[in-house]
């Protein structure tokens, strides 16, 4: 990956960050997110660009030799598990979850950073974090039975901010913002353990 990319990469993240920061302000009432949480880190498949793997490699060649160590024996852990995997899917915990946080926090991919927002599919269906299924974000407007964020749900909170859903989709952010707009070249995209 070219260092220019990785300042251009770092620019594209700052503003993103802003806009993403200004969207989970303006849903304060419905994140429940907060540090040590971590259920959306715990079973997922963690989709990462090339681009996005190069800078999380930076947050990783900074972290200390034993949490770099414990970080190669988990992604070892999860090998094996993939490998007796025998269904569609393979779910993990991200190797990078040390005690509930993020060890790369601030080089954290795309799919963390917009974790907890509803948002637009390609088919401009909103799609809500499943945490929503746990009593988590969302989970007082989200009407259970028809998968729906609930207008009559919304007004008996008696919250002033209205549930919203962004533009904050994969495809939107890489494709969109970072290719078209910003001329970014993302590169390949796989899972977080492909990468490694």
């Amino acid at each position: 990956m070219k260092e220019n990319q990785l300042e251009d990469y770092c620019v594209y993240l700052h503003l993103i960050t802003k806009k993403l920061n200004q969207y989970f302000q303006s849903q304060s009432p419905y994140i429940f997110c907060k540090e040590g949480c971590s259920k959306c880190c715990r079973h997922g498949e963690y989709p990462c660009s090339e681009l996005e793997f190069s800078f999380l490699r930076i947050g990783y060649a900074a972290l200390d030799l034993q949490t770099q160590k414990l970080i190669v024996s988990k992604v070892l852990k999860i090998n094996e598990e993939k490998q007796k995997f025998k269904g569609d899917v393979f779910n993990y915990e991200c190797p990078f979850l040390i005690n509930d946080r993020c060890s790369v926090y601030n080089y954290r991919p795309l799919i963390c950073r917009t974790f907890g927002l509803p948002y637009y599919d390609e088919e401009n269906k909103i799609k809500v974090p499943f945490c929503v299924y746990e009593g988590l974000n969302y989970n007082q407007v989200y009407d259970m039975e028809n998968h729906s964020i609930s207008v009559d749900m919304y007004q008996k909170t008696g919250y002033a901010q209205e549930p919203l859903a962004f533009n904050v989709s994969l495809k939107f952010l890489i494709t969109k913002v970072g290719k078209e707009t910003m001329g970014l070249d993302f590169g390949e995209e796989k899972t977080i353990l492909d990468w490694m």
